[in-house]
């Protein structure tokens, strides 16, 4: 087996599996496993160009340099100057570059609109329509129905000062005798960006006067909205 031969076809599927998800970031089609899969395979790819480029070091040296003159051939100087000005143009976030960038994403998706990037209609449906079903799921301690909206990872902090898991929030709904049932209203609700809501709202556990407000972080992940982040705590008495 030769090793050229291995490292060359192991540089060319890597790069096939690139091309693909890279166009799919592009056009602005990613999700967690496409921008998983090209992470893991751009790590590949570095190490098989490694291993492409020891094996062919002495014909790239010959690409490089001239053997009568000893100079730098002319051909080297077009690839440099290219690779140079776009990485001036994204360091310093020259304005073509970046509508380059976003050229994919916007063929598809259309151009964002000028008051921001969810409609304020849209941002409060996905407020409520989240809330609402994570207290419905908690009230009937649903854990599946909870684990997603909440995941296990999710962090939170308590008005205790306490800081929990979404784990946590599913073993103790595992364990009640008695099922509490929670009511929540949205207050507030603000999109950071296109995957990204912040959401202030009051949280009344039926049976007790004391309500309690809570902040969350909601974010899209392969087209599904839920609470990555919480905070809760009592409010001030004014």
């Amino acid at each position: 087996m030769k090793s050229k031969n291995l490292v060359s076809l192991f540089v060319a599927a890597i790069f096939f599996v690139l091309a693909i998800t890279g166009l799919l970031i592009y056009f602005g089609q990613g999700s967690h496993i496409v921008d998983h899969t090209h992470a893991w395979f751009g790590i590949l790819f570095v190490t098989a160009a490694v291993f492409h480029i020891v094996n062919n070091w002495s014909s790239l040296k010959g690409y490089t340099k001239n053997r009568r003159t000893g100079g730098i051939q002319k051909e080297v100087i077009i690839p440099t100057v290219v690779a140079a000005v776009f990485a001036a143009g994204i360091g310093f976030d020259i304005p073509v570059f970046d509508k380059l960038a976003n050229a994919g994403k916007n063929l598809v998706r259309g151009e964002k609109p000028k008051d921001g990037p969810l409609s304020q209609a849209r941002v409060d449906s996905i407020a409520n329509v989240i809330e609402a079903a994570y207290a419905t799921a908690y009230s009937k301690g649903d854990t599946a129905a909870l684990a997603a909206i909440l995941p296990a990872k999710t962090t939170i902090l308590t008005e205790a000062g306490t800081l929990l898991h979404g784990s946590d929030i599913q073993q103790n709904l595992i364990k009640q005798v008695t099922k509490e049932t929670i009511k929540t209203k949205v207050d507030n609700a603000e999109a950071l960006d296109d995957h990204l809501i912040v959401v202030r709202g009051t949280s009344t556990t039926v049976g007790t006067t004391t309500p309690s407000v809570y902040t969350h972080l909601l974010k899209e992940q392969d087209k599904k909205w839920q609470i990555i982040a919480a905070q809760r705590a009592y409010p001030s008495v004014q």
